[in-house]
């Protein structure tokens, strides 16, 4: 009886993994197809159970394991784009929507980080922006739009919790016309950031959302916490599968200036931000809470979806190792499958310190990352500009010094998926006071020398590539033809006796 039963378990659970016969694919709607043939489950999360074919991810099991009645809210209303006047109207960007493109000359994602603090200021605000965002890029970030400080919505938690509910508002509104335009273009969004010290409002430590009332415990912070990340991975999810396949679930928990860290942890976690102010949720749950944010988000994240450690200055030294550190981190994430690569802020300083020093930093620790076998995303890349006249000319040799880096240590194996710049026109035009130039593009939205360097290192990277290429080719039709006179020759000698 005993070992009947057995088999029944077996057989209810081969059904249960199995393709349904009329063909239906529960995970389809998250562009994701069903598996064909595997039974063996890599990874369960909140929306299914999931099989790896091919290397590709693929759902089991004949429905989403999300409750029926949980349906993620329907995006709110666009933008009338008519109704906005763009600051980039008079730009003629034809020379820029032609021709070279970062986006399909690089061997890795090319994206860009959009500016803005408001919807009125953002960059998927300007017809024209967009235009040349599409055609030079193929995936970007939002600056501010999408961190907790934009989407956290202290008026909608203060009404549930009247109405008897603890569940968190959210507000959509902010990036949800990015969200629109990446999906109706094939662009992807990295989404950045869930968890920050920095942008993540004091009241929802609070009792009852009040920016007055006392602080409420760990436990209620947990809950606040997995319930805020599972609404915005579950709208984005259902809504927009596909497009925010990037979430930067963590951002700057590491620190090594003195009087600013805790190494009980094995790590250096922040204590105080650079700017002197307390790393709130060191403060309110403990270092911990690095580890288990990033658990939240692999429960709710599609398996496709790759979670992401984000950290600036990942390559410094001084006064104590700061990449050493955030390969410790890694570890500790990585032998709990939470993590799926790490992001490298590139702030660079032209100066101080030396630009030289600065970049010999970065190479040492894209080598050392890309020894570990991580993931290396380049995320905020940006290098500060020069005061005098030189600014430009310097401004380009440095960005060319910069690209020369990655892509030599690309070449070399270092697994570099993407590279975003940050920013996307010196002199942002939704910003009358903006003095920025830093970017790629001027306040014309005319292409830079910054951007031809980049390009330029971009074309002979492809160029080497294809004349080893080519090398192989011309290689193995010499040793075919090697082949092919020495059994011409033996047909010979076999006609000669």
């Amino acid at each position: 009886m005993k070992f009947n039963s057995i088999l029944l378990l077996s057989s209810l659970s081969a059904v249960a993994l199995a393709r349904p016969h009329d063909n239906a694919c529960w995970s389809e709607k998250f562009n994701i197809p069903c598996c064909q043939t595997t039974k063996e489950v890599v990874r369960t999360t909140y929306d299914g159970i999931w099989g790896m074919e091919n290397g590709e991810w693929c759902g089991l099991g004949t429905e989403s394991t999300r409750p029926k009645d949980d349906i993620p809210p329907s995006p709110p209303a666009l933008l009338d784009l008519d109704s906005v006047v763009d600051p980039a109207a008079d730009c003629d960007i034809s020379n820029v929507i032609t021709g070279d493109s970062l986006a399909q000359e690089a061997p890795f994602r090319f994206g860009v980080g959009f500016n803005g603090a408001a919807v009125s200021t953002s960059t998927t605000s300007s017809k024209v922006m967009r235009e040349l965002v599409k055609y030079q890029f193929n995936s970007f970030s939002y600056s501010n739009l999408m961190k907790p400080l934009f989407v956290l919505d202290q008026a909608g938690c203060q009404k549930n919790f009247k109405n008897g509910s603890n569940e968190i508002a959210l507000n959509f509104t902010p990036f949800v016309d990015g969200l629109d335009y990446a999906q109706k273009n094939g662009l992807h969004i990295r989404g950045h950031v869930l968890v920050w010290h920095k942008q993540f409002p004091d009241w929802f430590f609070r009792e009852e959302f009040d920016d007055a009332k006392e602080y409420v415990s760990e436990e209620v912070i947990y809950e606040r916490l997995e319930n805020y990340i599972k609404q915005y991975l579950g709208f984005v999810n259902y809504n927009y599968p596909g497009v925010v396949d990037v979430w930067d679930v963590v951002n700057e928990a590491v620190e090594v200036l003195e009087g600013k860290f805790d190494n009980s942890t094995g790590w250096y976690t922040r204590t105080i931000t650079y700017e002197g102010d307390r790393n709130i949720w060191y403060d309110f749950v403990g270092p911990d809470y690095v580890v288990k944010t990033f658990r939240i988000a692999r429960k709710y994240a599609l398996p496709n979806v790759k979670l992401v450690y984000n950290d600036y200055d990942t390559f410094a030294q001084q006064p104590h190792d700061k990449t050493q550190a955030i390969i410790d981190l890694m570890h500790i994430l990585q032998k709990e499958d939470l993590v799926d690569a790490l992001g490298m802020q590139s702030y660079i300083q032209p100066i101080d310190p030396p630009f030289e020093e600065n970049v010999a930093n970065y190479d040492k620790a894209l080598q050392r990352f890309a020894a570990e076998g991580f993931e290396i995303q380049i995320t905020e890349f940006t290098i500060y500009a020069t005061n005098g006249e030189d600014w430009l000319e310097t401004q380009v040799y440095q960005y060319r010094k910069m690209m020369e880096t990655i892509m030599k240590n690309y070449k070399n194996g270092a697994n570099i998926t993407s590279v975003t710049v940050f920013g996307l026109q010196d002199g942002y035009r939704f910003y009358e006071s903006d003095s920025t130039k830093t970017r790629l593009f001027d306040h014309e939205l005319q292409k830079k020398p910054t951007y031809e360097a980049i390009m330029e290192v971009l074309k002979a990277y492809n160029a080497e590539v294809n004349d080893e290429s080519n090398i192989e080719s011309d290689e193995e039709i010499s040793v075919d033809a090697d082949v092919d006179v020495a059994e011409d020759s033996a047909d010979d000698d076999s006609d000669e006796e």
